[in-house]
């Protein structure tokens, strides 16, 4: 008796194991979120479903179990099972959990090495390996657990760059394996196959950690960790082929988590174009298909019940073939073979004439398998809230925003934007286009006509009468003479302002705020009046003056030393306005010095030679002199000549 009894135990103690075993529940792979936590120094970790707010500034968590009862990190969705697999990253034992929050210890992998952690991990997309990477230990390699396997049999392939990952997550249509490796601050690609590691991504060093990484069903990736600072509480998107990583919202603060998604299915997206239009108008709707399920999905149904107010017209494209039934503004395409990938149906819709505000609606694609989820409504790509209603804004047709009149400036033309989706546009002169420059002046009128409304504007455009004119077109002068300008300005008032300018060889004029100017130029060249008033408008004129340079210098070639006063002294002459004497020096026959003057005034005799030396006068004779005069334009004159000394 004792012997059967313990058999019926053993055989009890199996049937509750088995009961325990089938206490799990399978997930619906629906492009979900799912995120394990484990709060500092806890011995279990909780099971969420990540959520988004209304507004999509923060997330939430759906609370699938507040504790599992294990510590759960390294995480990824099997599609073949439709449960997530994961390890306790400290002991590596496999876990396994279901949706009702149910977890198992499934044990030590054959063979796995217990002296790293086991933070990185998920599930390759056919659903055979949990691909993990531990930190530390030696050497740095890629695990992979089967999951087909009795015993969860490991594999290794080394790691062929070091790197230091925290999570790693497969995109549902390339296969390829992108982990953040937190050393460098850098997203990476990993090959699990053979162990190389591409980095060619940028740098993101305001990333501290991102412990959990997920694709959704669009092949989109998604982080969570910390950003900015090393509180591990905030969601972010990351460019799989920069890099780059940007901040969406924040949520609950963790002190360690992991994160995997089912993309592996069927995820519907909407949107319209234009997003804001007007009645009696048409506008194209995308219905978005993505199918990560990995293989062609069949008897697929789109069905999109549109406001009342809008007609269905037409189908643009439809890739998936199957049966169309279009009744105003509903529309049903059933027995669709949609294949692996994403491509898209477009639909012509008509607004109605009695359609204004804000409209949202959902399509919903069903036929999914139930593994899949059966069903899923569409969702908005432009906010990151999931399944969220697309919306289309229907106004009044308005061109009031375009002014009636204009003011603009001499020879200047206004640019009048008139593009409204939807809405035609004729011009008075028969142009149709929807954008144009109208030269000023002249009148114009526009007409925007939709299939039930129609505007009419007139556009008046006239020029602004600010004028200015120099009355001199040319002055002619000799060098060193004062040019005068004379100007004249018509304005609609007195609200201007006057500045002048040069050519940038000759001196400014000496007022440069006034209309009326004088200034001794040097050279020939332009000056520029310039005058600008109050509505921005600008005019411009210019004279042009002429300098005749005449450099001739006058000497005597013989001097009577007498002091008879008449002829006694050498001298140069010349206009001292216009020049200045540098040097003059006279020598004897010999080569002798006799006179050197530096500095000197022309046309002036006090300046000159008296035809003495040291105080006494020379023998008369024949002298040389050489001397050299500056001009006001810079220019140098070198000079030479013979005198004769007579007494």
């Amino acid at each position: 008796m004792s012997s059967i009894l313990i058999i019926f135990r053993y055989i009890g103690f199996l049937l509750l194991c088995f009961n325990y075993l089938n206490a799990q529940v399978p997930f619906e792979c629906k492009g979900q979120y799912y995120i394990s936590l484990t709060r500092s120094g806890a011995q279990s970790s909780g099971l969420y479903e990540v959520k988004i707010n209304p507004d999509g500034t923060k997330i939430f968590l759906d609370t699938i179990s507040p504790s599992i009862g294990l510590v759960l990190n390294g995480m990824g969705y099997r599609i073949t099972d439709n449960f997530i697999y994961g390890m306790d990253p400290n002991t590596a034992r496999l876990r396994k959990i279901g949706r009702d929050g149910v977890a198992l210890d499934l044990g030590l992998p054959a063979g796995i090495p217990t002296d790293r952690v086991y933070f990185a991990g998920d599930v390759t997309p056919d659903g055979r390996y949990l691909i993990l990477i531990g930190l530390g230990g030696s050497p740095a390699q890629i695990v992979k657990v089967d999951l087909e396997s009795p015993v969860f049999q490991c594999t290794f392939v080394p790691l062929k760059t070091s790197v230091s990952i925290v999570d790693v997550a497969f995109d549902p249509f390339s296969g390829k394996m992108y982990g953040h490796d937190l050393a460098n601050k850098r997203l990476v690609i990993i090959n699990p196959d053979d162990g190389t590691v591409d980095i060619n991504f940028i740098r993101q060093p305001q990333v501290d950690q991102l412990g959990a990484l997920f694709f959704d069903s669009f092949g989109n990736l998604f982080g969570y960790g910390a950003f900015g600072t090393t509180i591990q509480d905030k969601f972010v998107s990351v460019n799989k082929t920069t890099g780059e990583i940007k901040l969406l919202a924040s949520g609950p603060l963790s002190s360690g988590q992991d994160g995997c998604a089912c993309p592996y299915t069927l995820e519907l997206q909407k949107t319209v174009f234009p997003d804001t239009t007007y009645p009696c108008t048409e506008v194209l709707y995308s219905f978005i298909i993505s199918n990560g399920s990995g293989e062609r999905r069949s008897g697929i149904v789109l069905e999109d019940i549109m406001p009342q107010p809008f007609k269905i017209k037409s189908i643009a494209k439809n890739p998936y073939g199957g049966d169309i039934k279009i009744n105003n503004h509903t529309i049903e395409i059933t027995n669709m073979s949609v294949p692996a990938g994403i491509d898209t149906i477009k639909v012509w819709v008509e607004i109605g004439e009695n359609a204004l505000g804000k409209y949202n609606n959902q399509a919903t694609l069903s036929g999914l398998p139930p593994a899949l989820g059966s069903f899923t409504l569409s969702d908005n790509p432009f906010t990151f809230i999931e399944r969220d209603s697309t919306p289309i804004f229907i106004r009044p047709l308005d061109i009031s925003y375009i002014d009636e009149s204009y003011q603009t400036c001499e020879n200047d033309s206004v640019f009048i934007d008139a593009d409204l989706y939807g809405v035609q546009i004729l011009w008075s002169d028969g142009q149709t286009l929807s954008k144009r420059w109208l030269p000023s002046p002249g009148n114009y009128t526009l007409t925007a006509k939709t299939g039930c409304d129609q505007k009419v504007l007139n556009i008046e455009i006239s020029t602004d009468l600010l004028s200015i004119d120099i009355k001199e077109d040319t002055v002619y002068l000799n060098l060193g003479e004062t040019a005068f300008f004379n100007g004249q300005i018509s304005n609609i008032d007195d609200d201007y302002t006057i500045s002048w300018e040069q050519d940038n060889i000759n001196p400014n004029v000496s007022c440069g705020e006034c209309l009326n100017n004088s200034v001794v130029p040097l050279f020939d060249g332009y000056y520029f009046i310039n005058a600008i008033n109050a509505d921005g408008c600008q005019v411009k004129d210019s004279v042009f003056v002429r300098i005749k340079k005449n450099r001739n210098l006058f000497y005597p070639n013989i001097i009577s030393a007498n002091n008879d006063n008449v002829n006694d002294r050498f001298y140069l002459t010349g206009d001292p306005k216009v020049s200045t004497g540098i040097f003059l020096k006279i020598y004897d026959r010999w080569g002798n010095k006799v006179y050197d003057s530096e500095n000197f005034q022309l046309s002036a005799p006090e300046y000159g030679w008296d035809g003495t030396f040291k105080g006494q006068p020379v023998v008369q004779g024949v002298f040389t002199w050489i001397a050299k005069v500056k001009f006001i334009d810079g220019f140098e004159l070198l000079q030479t000549g013979d005198l004769t000394v007579m007494k």
